[in-house]
This record gives structure tokens, C-alpha cells and sequence, in this order.
């Protein structure tokens, strides 16, 4: 029997799947640091597969879920911002070298995409939107049964669309993204500057995270519910401004923010149902959560692998 390993790459941890090709559930998963003394990243890639390459099948492939922007075509990152000295890395081309196998790379909310479509909470749907809410705003999209990547595999930067040209500063440095307002990037920021202005909160931190944050809106903190209802609000307008273009039947909100979806969600469906250009693009719309949690990526690269292997 063949197998597929998978991998997700983050600036923290190194995951890493085997999967047999028949299987949907993978044997097990594995990590490690993506940092470690005198060891790169990269080969701290190479030691986890190394270390969990089977013996008793052989492998058919090598699929990983990379951090920030990914060259599809020539198996590149040319960019991931959460890893130190991670620009135009030829990922692909290092470990086919290394195990000699079919190597994929791509990006990681992309691949989280094909693994709730597939294996998620987007089975049934060939038009779908799906949104990595957490530090930063990501994601990707199926249309017409497909994952959209674009010429070189940067489409669908889904948090960078401009919703106010002098707004605040996104990740990217760029001002006014969806990102800058509705990830947990922007609720922390806009929580520590309207408590640098003076406003009451029963924060006792001047630099809350988004987790303590989500806590006191729970307890009825009036500035930490504000900031969550902003962040619905955002989102409802960049997610009208998808439902535009794609005309899908289901979003999906994964990631750490929407572990605390019941605080945005009501304002992002009024801010939604206020934007959107007709009800047409409602009309039998699904929005939900993700089903697969830190596990999307993988599953989704082992699907991409299966579909690109022969």
C-alpha cells in the first residue's frame, strides 16, 4: 500500500502526517519545534519526515501546507513572513532532492480549504468561501469544484482586500485590509488603543491578548464586546464583497478568533445582510464553522496530493 506524507508548516511547530492513499484518517501525526538550536527550519522539515517515513509501504508523495505566499507552479515560498529568513525558499526542489518522491507544496489556508471542502464543513458544496480568522485572516476558495490559485498560486489573499483606504495598519503594512479589522491582529489593536485613549474597560492589561479579550466580552466588558462587534461588522462587508464575485452556497470560519464566533457573529450577519448587493446571494447560503480543526491543512494536502499524484 502507498502512503502520502503531509506536513503544516507554521513559525512555531512542524506537523506532520502519514496517510495510506486508501485511508481518509491519517496513521498519526506528529511535531516538532520549527526552531531548534542550530537547526534551520528546513532541517527541521527533513528530520520529522525522516524520522517518520515508513517501512512498511512505500511513499508516493510529499504534500506541505506552507506559511504566506506560495508558487504553485515552481514549488516555492516566496514569502512567509512568521519565518525568519523564509524568502524565495525552493522548498519542493530541497526535498525531492533529500527522499526522491513527488513533491506539492502550496498554501496553507489553501490547503485548509481543500480539506474542510473535501472532508469538512463543505462537503456538498463545489462554491465555497473559507476564512482562517487568527493572528492574521486567510483563506481560500472552491468554484465550480476547483481550488482557485491564480497565474503563480497567490490568489485569494482573501485578508487583503481594502475596506478603507486610510483605515489601520494591516500586517503587511498596507492600510485598511479586512485583516486589520477583524482579525485577532485587529481586535488586540483596536482594544489597546481606545485604552491608551482613556476608554473604561475592566481589562487590568494595557496589551490584552485576543483570548482575554474574548474572556471579558463574555463577562460583559462593554470596550471588549465593542471590538468584537467591530470585527463582525468588518467582516460582513468583506465577505459581501466575495459573495459578489464567487456566489457561493457556504462560508466557513475557522481558526482561533472563531472559537469565539458567538461574539461577531450576529453583527457580522446584519453587517452582511446591510451589504450584500440582493438577497439572491443569500438565498439558501450555509455559514458555519470548520469541522477539522488544526488538522485541515494536513487533511487538505493529503487530498491535493491524491489529486495531483497521477
Amino acid at each position: 500500500m502507498k502512503a502520502i506524507i503531509t506536513l503544516d508548516i507554521g513559525g512555531t511547530n512542524i506537523r506532520c502526517a502519514l496517510f495510506h492513499i486508501e485511508r481518509n484518517e491519517p496513521l498519526f501525526i506528529d511535531k516538532i519545534s520549527t526552531v531548534a538550536k542550530e537547526k534551520s527550519p528546513i532541517e527541521r522539515i527533513i528530520e520529522i519526515i525522516g524520522k517518520n517515513w515508513p517501512k512498511d509501504c512505500e511513499v508516493a508523495g510529499i504534500a506541505a501546507a506552507a506559511p504566506g505566499s506560495v508558487d504553485v507552479k515552481q514549488n516555492k515560498v516566496i514569502l512567509a513572513p512568521n519565518i525568519a529568513g523564509w524568502k524565495n525558499i525552493k522548498l519542493g526542489e530541497i526535498l525531492q532532492k533529500q527522499f526522491s518522491v513527488k513533491v506539492l507544496i502550496n498554501n496553507d489556508a489553501r490547503l485548509a480549504t481543500i480539506g474542510e471542502w473535501k472532508r469538512g464543513a463543505g462537503r456538498g458544496h463545489d462554491d465555497l468561501l473559507y476564512f482562517t480568522i487568527s493572528t492574521g485572516l486567510g483563506g481560500g476558495v472552491i468554484t465550480g469544484g476547483k481550488i482557485l490559485q491564480g497565474t503563480v498560486g497567490v490568489a485569494t489573499e482573501v485578508g487583503h482586500i481594502v475596506l478603507q483606504d486610510d483605515g489601520p495598519i494591516c500586517g503587511c503594512g498596507k492600510r485598511g485590509h479586512l485583516e486589520a479589522f477583524s482579525s485577532g491582529t485587529g481586535i488586540q489593536n483596536f482594544v489597546r488603543e481606545k485604552i491608551k485613549e482613556g476608554f473604561p474597560t475592566n481589562l487590568k492589561i494595557k496589551n490584552p491578548t485576543t483570548k482575554e479579550i474574548a474572556k471579558a466580552a463574555y463577562a460583559g466588558d462593554q470596550l471588549s464586546r465593542m471590538a468584537f462587534q467591530r470585527a463582525g461588522y468588518y467582516l460582513g462587508i468583506g465577505v459581501a464583497n466575495y459573495l459578489h464575485i464567487f456566489n457561493p452556497s457556504c462560508v466557513i470560519f475557522g481558526g482561533g478568533v472563531s472559537q469565539s464566533a458567538d461574539l461577531f457573529l450576529e453583527p457580522f450577519r446584519k453587517s452582511l445582510e446591510q451589504h450584500v448587493l440582493n438577497p439572491n446571494y443569500l438565498q439558501n447560503l450555509k455559514i458555519t464553522l470548520a469541522e477539522l480543526g488544526d488538522n485541515a491543512g494536513l487533511i487538505g494536502a493529503f487530498e491535493y496530493m491524491k489529486q495531483n499524484l497521477y
